[in-house]
């Protein structure tokens, strides 16, 4: 069993869920941010931003649960 694993915690387990589902989401939106135009290229540069802030936090908790400081 992995370190993270031993370690995890539901909150850790969601914040990784939620860093994963992230992640494939911005895989999902660049052809949207290549062709967008105008009011949708805007929707989904805000998107983005929203995205940007769940992979941070969630990438930081699991940062903590790795280096052994969460739990």
């Amino acid at each position: 069993m992995d370190e993270l694993n031993r370690r995890s915690t539901p909150r850790a387990a969601q914040a990784r869920e939620n860093l994963v589902s992230a992640l494939r989401e911005c895989g999902e939106l660049a052809d949207a941010v290549e062709h967008f135009q105008g009011q949708d290229l805007l929707e989904v540069l805000n998107h983005i931003d929203g995205l940007r802030f769940v992979m941070a936090e969630s990438g930081q908790l699991l940062q903590g649960v790795v280096r052994g400081f969460e739990g």
